[in-house]
């Protein structure tokens, strides 16, 4: 499947990202990243805050989000990829793609985030918001944070559609006792919150729109001209 091969190829550039290696920029990209947390939680609190897209908004900042999760599942991907045939038995090529894209979207915001902080490194300077709109200016990956938010958005529509049915989860949850005797425990319990976070959603739409048009007006502040101070950029 062209789904798999994706897949293994964005499994294979998030391993060689060089903050796997250097313990200053891990240190300073695990800074960058809970900076980023901060700063989301802040720009769609009042959305955040509604009962119904608590759970979405958790699983955005604690599954989604990079940071130790991410690698754990990339390890858990790793150990599965090479059974492709009993993967492809199990789920459709347009669950796999969107699955794919998923994992793509998370190591571009992994990857981008990276870059910042091996600026501020580069310029010994802390993280605060000051310091990070000179980073994201300087780094100026405006067009690939785009890209990164709009992949964000297909995913949410993809995986409402391809997996989000009852049968599928009726399913999942007689794997439940499978997956964690085989040690896919991470795995598992990150589809699972996902599951989860979308029930109370009518539509996955009334979260990932507004939270999209939000971040994609924040990337257009961002990179306008010097004058804008970090307040206004990141609208804290």
């Amino acid at each position: 499947m062209a789904a798999l091969t994706e897949l293994q190829r964005h499994i294979t550039h998030y391993w060689s990202l060089p903050y796997h290696q250097d313990e200053a920029l891990n240190y300073k990209l695990n800074e960058v990243q809970a900076w980023q947390r901060e700063r989301i939680r802040h720009t769609h609190r009042q959305m955040f805050e509604q009962p119904k897209n608590k759970p979405m908004a958790n699983y955005f900042l604690n599954k989604l989000y990079g940071g130790a999760e991410f690698g754990l599942l990339a390890k858990q991907l790793e150990r599965i990829l090479p059974k492709t045939k009993k993967i492809e038995k199990l789920a459709k090529e347009s669950a796999l793609e969107a699955g794919s894209l998923a994992i793509q979207a998370s190591i571009l915001a992994i990857e981008l985030d990276m870059h910042l902080a091996e600026w501020l490194l580069k310029e010994d300077l802390p993280v605060n918001d000051d310091n990070m709109l000179a980073a994201y200016r300087a780094v100026d990956e405006a067009d690939k944070r785009r890209t990164q938010i709009r992949n964000l958005k297909e995913v949410c529509y993809r995986t409402d559609k391809d997996l989000n049915s009852f049968m599928l989860r009726k399913a999942f949850a007689l794997a439940k006792s499978t997956a964690y005797r085989r040690n896919y425990q991470p795995l598992y319990d990150f589809i699972e919150a996902g599951f989860e976070a979308m029930k109370p959603l009518k539509s996955v739409g009334t979260f990932i729109d507004p939270f999209c048009e939000r971040e994609l007006a924040l990337i257009e502040r961002v990179h306008q001209p010097q004058a804008t101070d970090s307040k206004s950029a990141f609208g804290l």
